[in-house]
Parts: C-alpha cells; structure tokens; sequence
C-alpha cells in the first residue's frame, strides 16, 4: 500500500527474491519500503519478510501472539501491534483487530488514508460483528474468498485438513463473503478484492461470479470485483480516482475503473 513516500507490505508471503522482482515489475524499488505489517505466523504470508527486513533495514510490526508464534529473532526491527490500537504509517494509520483464524494473534485491519477507508482481511474463519463494524464505511475491501464449499467437499485434503478449513477458525468460502455481501456490506465500498483463492478447493470464475450474484441480489451495481491470483499482479486499486460528488451514494461517483497499472494483489494464497 502506498500513499506519496509511505509504502508499507502487509505481508511477505513471497520469497525476497520474487518479492523483489515483482516489486521491481511495478516501478517500486524495495530499498523504499517504509514497513511490513504482518498479519499472522504463517508461512505463506511471512516467508520472505525476515531476509527483506534485514536487507533493506526495513521495521515489521506485529501481535504478540505473532511474534511468538513466528519465532522471528532476527529482523532488523520489530514493533508490537496491540489491537485495536491505531499504527500511524505516514498518512497510512492502521487499525488492526483480532481475527477468528488458527493461528495466534492473527489480525485483519482497518487502514485509514487521505482518500477512505480499506478493510484488509485475508485469513478468518468467520465474519465477526467488529469486522461488520469496521468495514462498514470503507471504500475498499481486501477479503478473503478461499474456498467454494462444494470444491472443499470432494477436496483431496483428509478429511481432519477440510474439517479446518471449514471451520469458523479456518478460512472464508466463497459463499460466506457472499452472506457477508448480501446482509453487511457498507454503502461507501465501490471495490472488493477478492485474495487468498485456493488453488485446489476454488476456480477463480466461480469466486467472482458468487461475489456478483451476491452484490447483484442486494442492488449494488456500484461495486467492482477484482479476484486476485498468485502466480500474477492484480491491478491497482487507486482511491483517489473516486471524487466527492452531490446526489450519488454517500456522495461519491466513481470516475471510470479505479485501476492503474498493474500491483502486486494480497499474500499469497493458501493451498489448503
């Protein structure tokens, strides 16, 4: 995420290496992150952030629980994030939250910047009532859609694996965001970035299609859907292209696509 000279990864689930080179793809130099916020333990979302944080002397913040968890010693600097306490990042100021997932201190986070809100949420089991709360006046959801329930039944996984994934500390199916679309989603969104998509247990086509009936059944033609993948950038999501403007919903008008370019989508997926 950036805003002018505040570039902040939130995760690093990349190695440094493809990190680095996609980082570069997009005409962003590492030497120029700010920060890595982390959102939990997992490999998959913190693979390359010990060696980017010593290269580049570049501070991670996370829980305690994270920390932990992780059993990260060796980065240049780590910084606690509590929960519900605000992290000014420059004019990026995030506000992290505990999330139901199956790891410990696993956060999700409300970032407030100049242009609105984004809601990042890419590990939950379960849509919680703070999660409602927060998101509510975002212009942009980051949001996990990993798994269609039907794919995860007849899933290769063993059956303990599936039990987990389907859990309410597991991940959020395709369906389930579409619950959440139909019956929460605020009047100020206009983007939802769907991240975090299974490789095994869903079709990129079919997380966007549930997420557009959804946003259909509810009226909102307002909205865009972009499905991120792993092995590509997604575009940028660009809040400065929506200005303020009388008579529209909660005075906004979207001018043309908020995309720019091309940018690196959220962590990288989960194969579970």
């Amino acid at each position: 995420m950036t805003h002018r000279n505040t570039h902040v990864l939130v995760d690093v689930g990349l190695s440094y290496r493809e990190i680095s080179r996609r980082l570069t793809e997009l005409g962003a130099d590492p030497a120029a992150i700010s920060a890595i916020v982390i959102t939990h333990a997992h490999g998959d979302h913190t693979r390359g952030a010990r060696l980017f944080s010593r290269r580049h002397a570049v501070p991670v913040y996370s829980t305690e629980g994270v920390r932990q968890e992780w059993a990260a010693r060796d980065l240049a600097e780590w910084h606690a994030l509590v929960p519900s306490q605000p992290l000014d990042l420059g004019a990026l100021c995030f506000r992290p939250f505990i999330v139901p997932h199956d790891a410990s201190g696993t956060v999700a986070f409300r970032i407030d910047t100049p242009e609105g809100g984004i809601g990042f949420a890419t590990d939950i089991g379960a849509v919680t009532g703070q999660l409602v709360d927060l998101f509510a006046g975002c212009r942009v959801l980051v949001i996990e859609s990993n798994h269609a329930v039907e794919l995860l039944r007849v899933s290769p996984y063993d059956a303990l694996t599936r039990s987990r994934i389907a859990s309410a500390r597991g991940h959020l199916s395709n369906e389930a965001l579409a619950a959440f679309v139909r019956d929460h989603l605020g009047p100020s969104v206009r983007c939802l970035v769907l991240v975090h998509l299974s490789r095994v247990n869903n079709v990129p086509e079919i997380a966007d299609l549930t997420c557009r009936e959804a946003l259909a059944a509810c009226g909102r033609t307002d909205v865009e859907v972009v499905v991120t993948r792993q092995d590509r950038v997604a575009p940028t999501v660009d809040l400065g292209s929506w200005i303020p403007r009388s008579g529209t919903v909660s005075g906004l008008v979207q001018v043309g696509l908020p995309f720019t370019g091309a940018r690196r989508g959220g962590p990288a997926e989960t194969r579970r």
